[in-house]
């Protein structure tokens, strides 16, 4: 998913402190990149992972959420699954399914921490 903000000129420095902090606190592995237009964040947490990238200008920038495609979609465990679905290969299915569930539930949350995010640093960008 991606979301764009404009004209709130917010600091991306501090916002993407705050976005690494945000995946420290929910117990994943951080890496950080700096692109020469904004960030990119690297996550994992056992079978979850994505990118988030951060780009753009203090008025107007875009972040973007990326699961991985292990993370999205049909996982081979879902595949193979559903194939074996008749000899018990149903709990392959149910289990990518729960994990699939439970990562869309935590992207929502961290969109829900985006926007407080972006509201609390609006105009924090002045002078820089």
């Amino acid at each position: 998913m991606k979301d764009q903000w404009c004209g709130s000129n917010v600091d991306l420095s501090l916002l993407n402190q705050r976005i690494e902090q945000f995946f420290k606190d929910n117990e994943f592995d951080v890496v950080r990149e700096e692109l020469g237009d904004g960030f990119r964040i690297r996550v994992s947490a056992l079978e979850l992972k994505a990118k988030i990238r951060v780009f753009g200008r203090p008025n107007d920038f875009t972040i973007e959420f990326i699961p991985s495609a292990k993370t999205r979609g049909f996982s081979l465990g879902m595949i193979v699954g559903y194939i074996t679905s008749v000899f018990g290969g149903g709990s392959l299915v149910l289990r990518d399914l729960k994990l699939q569930e439970a990562f869309d539930r935590f992207e929502n949350m961290f969109w829900e921490f985006v926007d407080r995010q972006v509201a609390e640093l609006k105009d924090s960008a002045r002078g820089l």
